[in-house]
């Protein structure tokens, strides 16, 4: 742990045993970022994390945790012979759409 960690940590009246906690998670973490197969793991799972527009963090034990909101998004298409909406999936529903408009442009 550094001086002015110890320092911070001291000024905060944190109990001895936090610190102790404190300086584990700080050896923890310098174990892993000198672990070669830790950096390339962790580092493919926050790159695309990041490209997804998820939130990264990286815990003192070496933990990742992502969190984000996907778009999701439903496409319905009018089954006439079913008398119906069908839940389509969005590529399959592209050209279902397509297909029905061709079809009632006839």
């Amino acid at each position: 742990m550094t001086q002015s960690k110890a320092k911070m940590l001291a000024s905060l009246n944190v109990t001895k045993e936090a610190r102790t906690t404190a300086e584990q998670d700080d050896n923890t973490l310098a174990e892993l970022m000198a672990n070669p197969e830790y950096l390339r793991h962790s580092s493919t799972i926050i790159n695309e994390a990041l490209k997804e527009g998820f939130d990264v963090l990286q815990l003192p034990n070496g933990d990742i945790v992502t969190t984000g909101t996907k778009t999701i998004v439903n496409t319905y298409v009018w089954d006439e012979a079913g008398n119906r909406l069908d839940k389509m999936r969005a590529r399959k529903a592209v050209g279902s759409r397509a297909k029905l408009e061709e079809e009632a442009a006839e």
